[in-house]
Order: structure tokens, then sequence, then C-alpha cells
């Protein structure tokens, strides 16, 4: 029991530190990324808060995996490297006894990892969505960045504006193109605007006043077998443009935010495929443990981080295959009733048989 307290207290330590590496890796690229959608005017730098909040439990339990992996390997590894392993099997304690203390551990994480995957992470999705969807569907200008071009509508509508209001309700400078059907286009240039809210449809209309509208579509006279473009200035003292974004094509709820006991009742592809893909993180946590145990042992001279690439290509490899199976799955091309459990059977007979071998007594 001292030795497995040992082993599982340096276990725990190792993980704790390879998690926070890789958190904030993954966490900083991100929120990078955030960043520059923030500058773009997809909205406000005060928002990127909430959404990073509402991400956190999708990057822990996808980090969780891997940086247990990493520790097992490294603990397990240093066991072998400074000879600690060789006094264990001297007193009667080998792989598979280290393999009985570390296990634990791992089913711990793994029902941790299945927690975010089946319930909590899909609720953060769904409560995510609608975060975005609210942003896009209030539209007020203090989510705007002012001296940038702002998309509005899937990129079909622009809007850039050189100054706007203390209070984020009046722009001056406005200017706006828009992308009508076909190859219909219209450019509106205005000294000011201001956003109205219709009360009855909840509709958002910009009024905007002292300008000049401009538009063209192009026409055709089938007699004469002619085509050109109708164009048409139009000078305004006000005018009301709406700017609603697709707040209905928003609304659809995507397979990541459904609850899984939803994706359970449905019977298509896509809720066969991330229901599997939920199933499949616990069992990836376990099975990428296996792993790394039996691909710990390293010789004396090697250090205990001899053996960290092939035991991360392995991991890498075993992860890429739930992707290629779960967009099997997705296209048709594998039964929803075998989920991936096929990537989880090769690697899983993968990981026994590195056990297998690292439980022989080493040659001498």
């Amino acid at each position: 029991m001292i030795a497995a307290r040992h082993i599982n207290r340096e276990l725990l330590a190792v993980f704790v530190a390879t998690l926070l590496v890789l958190f904030a890796v993954a966490v900083g690229g991100r929120f990078i990324g955030y960043l520059q959608e923030a500058a773009a005017g997809k909205f406000a730098a005060s928002d990127l808060v909430a959404i990073m909040a509402l991400r956190l439990p999708g990057f822990m339990q996808l980090i969780a995996p891997f940086a247990f992996h990493i520790a097992v390997l490294l603990t397990v590894g240093r066991l072998h490297a400074e000879q600690e392993m060789a006094v264990l099997r001297s007193s009667g304690a080998g792989t598979w006894q280290l393999l009985v203390w570390i296990l634990p551990s791992a089913t711990l994480l793994a029902v941790g990892v299945g927690a975010l995957s089946l319930w909590i992470t899909p609720d953060r999705n769904a409560a995510l969505d609608r975060f975005l969807i609210e942003l896009r569907a209030q539209a007020t200008f203090d989510r705007m960045s002012v001296g940038t071009f702002n998309p509005f509508g899937r990129g079909q509508r622009t809007l850039y504006a050189e100054t706007v209001s203390d209070d984020g309700q009046t722009l001056g400078g406005v200017f706006i193109f828009e992308r009508g059907k076909g190859e219909s286009l219209v450019t509106i240039w205005a000294e000011q605007a201001s956003r109205h809210v219709d009360e009855r449809t909840g509709s958002q209309f910009l009024v905007l006043g002292d300008g000049v509208r401009h538009s063209q579509e192009p026409v055709s006279d089938p007699s004469r077998r002619t085509e050109g473009l109708r164009r048409q200035v139009i000078e305004f003292s006000a005018l009301s443009q709406k700017i609603d974004t697709d707040v209905a094509a928003s609304r659809r709820v995507k397979p990541e935010a459904l609850p899984s006991a939803t994706l359970w009742q449905r019977a298509d592809a896509a809720a066969a495929a991330e229901l599997h893909w939920r199933l499949a993180l616990p069992a990836f946590t376990l099975i990428s443990a296996l792993i790394a145990m039996g691909l710990a042992p390293v010789k004396p001279r090697q250090g205990r981080f001899g053996r960290v690439l092939p035991s991360m290509a392995m991991l890498v490899a075993y992860y890429l295959a739930l992707l290629a199976n779960q967009n099997a799955v997705l296209s048709g091309h594998l039964p929803a009733v075998a989920g991936l459990w096929p990537a989880h059977a090769l690697f899983a007979a993968i990981a026994a048989a590195a056990l297998a071998h690292s439980a022989k007594p080493a040659r001498q």
C-alpha cells in the first residue's frame, strides 16, 4: 500500500502539471482565434470571457485523456529507468499489480470524462448556442467595431460606421453594402443612423438619415435578346433598412448541443455519430492509459522520456481512428449499431499485447 500511494501521488502530480500545460496551449490558441473574430466585429471583446467559460468543458474532456496518458507514461517510465520496477518485481509486484494500483485513478478519470461528454458539455454547448444567437439577434451597435467592415446575415450585408455614440445606439458616417438575389447589389451612404425595433414583430431596422442609395440589378429583354443592368439612385432624408440576421437558421440545434437522451431516441446518422463519440471518450481514457502502461518500460540508460514519441504517435493514431470511425458512421458507410467500437477493439488489443510483453521478465 505504501508503494501504491507513492505511485499514485506521483501520477497525480504529473497529471496535474501536464493537464495545466496542455490546457494553457489549447485554450490560448482558441482564445487568440476568438480575439481575431472580435476584432473583425463578430462580437464584442467583453463577450470573450462568457464564450470561453462555456467552451471549457469541451476542452477538458479532450485534454484530460491525453494528459493522463502522458502522466502514466512518465510515471511508469521513471520506475523502469531508476530500477524501482525491478525492486517491485523482486517483492512480487509486477506489471499486473502496478496496473491494479493505477486502474482506480484511470477509472475515476474516465467517469469524470464521461460526465463531461454525456451531460455537462452538451448542456454548455446548448448554452453557448443560445448565447451566440442572442448576440446575433440583438445586433446592437456596441458590438460593432468602429472603422471596420462588420458582416451581418452570413456575409450578405456589410455595415461600416465612422463613429458611434456613447450609448451605442447612433452611428455617424454610415456605409452599407448588401448583396441581393442574383447579381443585384445595393450600396447606401448616410450621415447618421439609429436603431429601431418593431415591438410587434421584433424585427430590427436602421433608420438612416440624409444619404444616397445606389442599386443595380440585371435585366433582360427576351424580344431583343439583350441583357443589361438597371441602375437607380435615390437621395433620401430618412430611410429604414432591415438589419436582422438569420436567427431562424441559427436556431437549428446542432447534435453537439442536444442532450444525450435526445440523441438516443433519434435514429439519424448524425445523432448516432455524436452519441457514440460521447461514449467513446471515457473508453478512450481507459484504453489510452493501458497503452501508456504497455509502452512505458524503458532501459535504464534511456530515461523516463525514452518512449514518449512512440507512445504519443500511438495515441494520436488512436484518436484519428476514432474520428475516421465517427465519419464512417456519419456518412452511412458503417452501421450505427457498430459505433466507434471497432477502433476501440483494435487499440484495446494493441494495449493488451503491449501489457503482456511488458510483463515478461527482461532478457539479460
